[in-house]
């Protein structure tokens, strides 16, 4: 061999043996900041970044309004152990004492009922000290590894409200390889295949969940996001669909990235000065690696409209039985399982609402004309119709019949329906929402069987329904958990008297809660909605009894037969878009 052909050899051994911890991407700067212990400074140039600015200027307009009955706030506390790189995330509260390794505490304060944040009008203690405001009723305070530990969180108001939450660290993990890349190595993805996490300790706890993170940049600020749930184990496999389809699509992934894994403890505390509570240990670790191809960049605006980064299995179409007029929202994988996994359900809230008045007032102007003069005559003529009065027995009659059909044709399409008393009987059903239950001249509302309301159809409701709180506090989720379902059906139906048919023209919502995704998201199978003109009163026979009574007349003016078709259409488009979308299968191949 010549000496130029010795040279190459060498240099290809010399490469064989080279440590894999350059990670080749990352510049010296950025490398030092993965090391343990390292504190972040930002630099001049990076606080000067648009959206820093922009969050850091609404962070101190946003003066959350501090109270004195705890029992008015959702609070959650935050014990996080062995944090990211400070370089990596950008925040619009402060966050002192974080450095790379670390833990941190942190508090903030929600409206339990109501809308935004709040905070306490008395003081935030950690271990016994004093706790200054992070911001925007947020509380924070890192610290070094080596005062690892239980936690001990206070919080008081003036009215003598006190709180104490002791938190205990979460047990702690390691990555041991990524896609066979050892710790310290060049991890690159460029989501055209499946990742493959190797841990050591991840199944420590088989009471916690692990999830793998990622940074997304989230108009210019780097902000960290779940990519992927697991179970306590030691390998997970990562769908490369979820490379597109995670918590925050379809915002952009950042390039230079931190992969992460981390331990969940999540406990709801209740009976307490508060009126929720949220408790979270978690622990992680982490690994740089550099985003590539499609899966990386873009914008928020791009990615919304790119069919392959943003997911969707939705439809619109007109049914031939009747016409009714359906729009079906199923969107991102993340949080919209798929609908094989809706196997047991209960109908937690089936209520029909109706206008059953309309007045009409027109003007008319007629003009004449005699000898040397002219007479302008204005006419005002005000129509007034109701719908004809049906007892309460009859409408009761009619919701819980069409309640029966809606059951039978979910039972006909393979889903088990828990019983309606099932449901109702559950602790968490009170904190439903209430209705009329009433027959007026005017107006009718019921529920079937004795359900509430569950889901929102107008303003009016949203105005009476808002209120920040967890997830896991929610109604629909308590219920999911108490009865051990894989779902919730919520129904409204809204009847509006037509002036000139007589009929009630009916607009549907139909929301189809799952279990919640995570600790801090909520998942839906679907939501869909139905309208339709309605028929004429003199069309559906009137009230007699050679057409059934009261109650299939108001069937048939809402073309109720026409509509459950058009339900069950529905669901076959749905599971269609799914197949045609192998994420939402690939990506809850595992969970639930």
């Amino acid at each position: 061999m010549d000496f130029k052909t010795n040279r190459i050899i060498l240099a290809l051994m010399l490469f064989a043996f080279l440590p894999t911890s350059a990670q080749s991407f990352l510049k010296k700067k950025e490398k030092k900041a993965y090391e343990c212990g390292y504190v972040h400074k930002e630099s001049f140039f990076n606080k000067l970044k648009p959206m820093k600015l922009i969050s850091k200027v609404t962070g101190g307009l946003i003066k959350a309004k501090p109270k004195s009955d705890l029992n008015d706030v959702a609070l959650a506390v935050g014990y996080a152990s062995s944090l990211i790189p400070k370089s990596q995330l950008d925040f619009a509260t402060k966050t002192p004492g974080w450095e790379t390794c670390g833990d941190g505490v942190s508090v903030y304060f929600l409206n339990k009922t109501g809308i935004g944040l709040t905070d306490t009008d008395g003081e935030v203690k950690l271990n016994g000290a004093k706790l200054e405001k992070a911001g925007m009723g947020t509380y924070f305070q890192g610290f070094s590894a080596d005062k690892r530990g239980t936690q001990i969180i206070e919080v008081t108001s003036s009215n003598g409200d006190k709180v104490l939450v002791n938190i205990e660290p979460a047990k702690p993990l390691e990555i041991i390889s990524v896609n066979g890349v050892e710790k310290g190595g060049d991890i690159i993805i460029d989501g055209t295949k499946d990742v493959v996490i190797e841990l050591k300790g991840g199944d420590a706890d088989p009471d916690s969940e692990l999830f793998v993170e990622m940074i997304i940049s989230a108009m210019s600020l780097k902000v960290q996001t779940h990519l992927y749930p697991s179970k306590a184990v030691n390998r997970i496999v990562i769908p490369k669909e979820s490379f597109k389809n995670f918590e925050n699509s379809p915002l952009p992934i950042i390039k230079k990235n931190t992969l992460s894994v981390t331990r969940v403890k999540n406990e709801m505390l209740y009976n307490t000065a508060a009126g929720v509570i949220q408790k979270t240990a978690t622990f992680s670790d982490f690994v740089p690696f550099l985003a590539k191809g499609d899966i990386a960049g873009g914008s928020l605006i791009g990615n919304s409209f790119s069919k392959d980064k943003n997911t969707k299995a939705s439809g619109k179409f007109k049914t031939v039985e009747g016409e009714y007029n359906v729009n079906i929202n199923k969107g991102n994988p993340y949080t919209h399982p798929p609908m094989d996994k809706m196997k047991n359900v209960g109908i937690s809230s089936f209520v029909v609402r109706g206008n059953l008045y309309k007045g009409k007032t027109t003007t008319s102007t007629k003009t004449t004309y005699g000898f040397q003069t002219k007479t302008i005559t204005t006419t005002k003529t005000t129509i007034k119709k109701w719908f004809p009065k049906l007892t309460d027995d009859n409408w009761q009659a009619f919701v819980n019949n069409l309640y029966d059909q809606f059951k039978n044709k979910l039972i006909g399409m393979g889903v088990n329906v828990v019983s309606v008393d099932d449901v109702l009987k559950t602790k968490a059903y009170a904190g439903m929402k209430p209705i009329t239950d009433t027959v007026t001249a005017t107006f009718i509302e019921k529920g079937a069987y004795g359900t509430k309301r569950l889901i929102k159809t107008g303003t009016i409701d949203y105005l009476k329904d808002i209120k920040t709180t967890f997830p896991a506090d929610r109604t629909n989720e308590k219920i999911i958990q108490e009865l051990n379902l894989d779902g919730l059906i919520a129904v409204t139906i809204d009847l509006d008297f037509d002036l000139e048919s007589e009929g009630l023209n009916p607009v549907v919502k139909i929301t189809a809660f799952s279990p919640n995704v995570t600790y801090r998201m909520p998942g839906k199978y679907f939501e869909m909605d139905f309208s339709t003109k309605a028929k004429s009163l003199k069309e559906a026979g009137k009230y007699n009894s050679s057409v059934g009574g009261p109650e299939q007349a108001i069937f048939k003016i809402i073309k109720g037969e026409e509509f459950l078709n058009a339900f069950q259409l529905a669901i076959e488009v749905l599971k269609k878009g799914e197949k045609e979308n192998s994420a939402y299968h690939k990506i809850w191949k595992d969970r639930m």
